[in-house]
């Protein structure tokens, strides 16, 4: 299984390029990155996988755990619904790495851009060399 670190960077290089030519908002960009699993609920349309998903990134789940409560309030139960809390956590590990990557790319997350190749491109590498531990 894969750090929760490289799932999220994974996901990020996997979907970014689907969004080639669109004009976003880069707040808005993880949100968009990740809008197929937060409407099926599920990344992996398997309880028992998303289970052991959360069983590796325990450290994170719960960092994730009091993120989630202090900043919304409501928090997914990892063991009543496991494919939604684990959907909750790349959505925000995501969104976390765009974030920061927009930052160092000194690009202002209000003012909208156009994913061209070649900011794909930054925007990838700049993910690559996160090496944070937290993203919560």
């Amino acid at each position: 299984m894969k750090d929760f670190i490289v799932y999220c960077k994974q996901y990020i290089y996997d979907h970014i390029d689907d969004y080639r030519g669109q004009k976003v908002y880069p707040c808005d960009l993880g949100f968009t990155l990740t809008e197929y699993p937060n409407c099926d609920g599920t990344l992996t349309y398997s309880r028992e996988e998303a289970k052991n998903y959360i069983r590796e990134w325990w450290d994170e789940a719960d960092d994730y755990f009091d993120y989630a409560k202090s900043n919304f309030g409501i928090v997914q139960n990892p063991f009543e619904n496991p494919e939604a809390y684990m959907v909750c956590m790349v959505i925000e590990g995501v969104r976390s790495l765009i974030d920061q990557a927009f930052m160092v790319l000194d690009i202002d997350s209000c003012e909208m851009v156009e994913l061209t190749g070649d900011l794909i491109e930054q925007i990838t590498e700049k993910v690559n060399e996160n090496d944070t531990c937290r993203l919560f």
